[in-house]
C-alpha cells in the first residue's frame, strides 16, 4: 500500500513550530509569522514514494515533518540500514547519491505512523526571504539530522545489543520523550524488527535483549509506547 497525501491544509509554521522563529521579536516576528504559511500534506501508514513531490517543491527548502514517523532504509543485497525521522526533521527525500555512486544503493521510505509534512516550496522560500533567521533555523535542522546519524553510528558500535538498544531509546527520548512520574515515555511505534534494523542486530537477539531490559526495569513496553526507567545509560 502506498502512503498518499489527502486534502492539503495551510498551517502557520511559526505557530506550530515556534523555534523556527529564532530571535525574531516584535513587528518582525508578526510579519514573519504571517509570511511563513505552508501547505500541509498527510501521509498514511505504509510505503511512500516521494519522487512525485519533487516537481512541486523544486528549489524550495524541502519537507518539514510536523507529526508522525518515517523510516528511511538504505541498503544493498538484502542488507539495510535504517534511519528514523519524526517531528522537526527536514528532508529532501527525492535527492539520492545512487545515480552517481560507484556502488549504487537502494533506498526506500515507509510511514510507520500517519505523517504530516509542511511543504516548504519555492513560494514559501520567497515569502520568508526577508527573514533569514528562519532559513538559519532550517539549516540547523538539517545539520542536527546529520548529528543524530553520527550518534547512531556510535551506538551501533557498542558491543552488547542491550547497550545499543538502551542508548538508542535515550537518544529518542531526548528528541521526542515526555517525562512522567513513572519515567520517560517515548511515543514511537517501534517493532522488534525495526529496532533490529536501527541497532544493526538480528530480531531474535533484539527480542532477548528487550526481555533483559524489561526485567531490569530499564526499558519496558507500554501499549504502543516505551517507558524508560532510571536516568539514562
Amino acid at each position: 500500500m502506498s502512503a498518499t497525501g489527502g486534502a492539503a491544509d495551510i498551517v502557520g509554521l511559526l505557530e506550530v513550530d515556534p523555534d523556527l522563529g529564532g530571535e525574531l521579536v516584535g513587528e518582525r516576528l508578526e510579519a514573519a509569522t504571517a509570511a511563513a504559511r505552508a501547505r500541509v500534506e498527510r501521509l498514511g501508514k505504509g510505503a511512500w514514494e516521494p519522487a512525485g513531490m519533487a516537481p512541486t517543491v523544486g528549489e524550495g527548502f524541502g519537507l518539514l515533518i510536523l507529526s508522525g514517523f518515517l523510516v528511511r532504509r538504505v541498503g544493498r543485497d538484502d542488507r539495510h540500514g535504517a534511519e528514523l525521522l519524526g517531528a522537526g526533521d527536514l528532508l529532501r527525500p527525492w535527492q539520492t547519491l545512487s545515480p552517481t555512486a560507484s556502488r549504487p544503493f537502494e533506498s526506500s521510505w515507509q510511514a510507520i505512523a500517519p505523517v504530516e509534512v509542511a511543504v516548504l516550496d519555492p513560494a514559501f522560500a520567497g515569502r520568508v526571504a526577508p527573514f533569514p533567521e528562519i532559513a538559519a533555523r532550517l539549516i540547523d535542522r538539517a545539520m542536527l539530522r546529520s548529528r543524530h546519524l553520527a550518534l547512531e553510528l556510535a551506538i551501533v558500535g557498542q558491543r552488547r545489543i542491550e547497550r545499543r538498544i538502551e542508548m538508542l531509546f535515550w537518544q529518542l527520548a531526548d528528541r521526542w520523550g515526555v517525562r512522567t512520574p513513572d519515567g520517560v515515555r517515548v511515543e514511537v511505534p517501534l517493532t522488534h524488527a525495526l529496532l533490529a534494523e536501527l541497532v544493526a542486530a538480528r530480531r531474535p537477539s533484539v527480542s532477548t535483549a528487550l526481555g533483559q531490559l524489561a526485567e531490569a526495569g530499564t526499558v519496558t513496553r507500554s501499549g504502543d509506547a516505551w517507558l524508560l526507567g532510571g536516568v539514562g545509560p
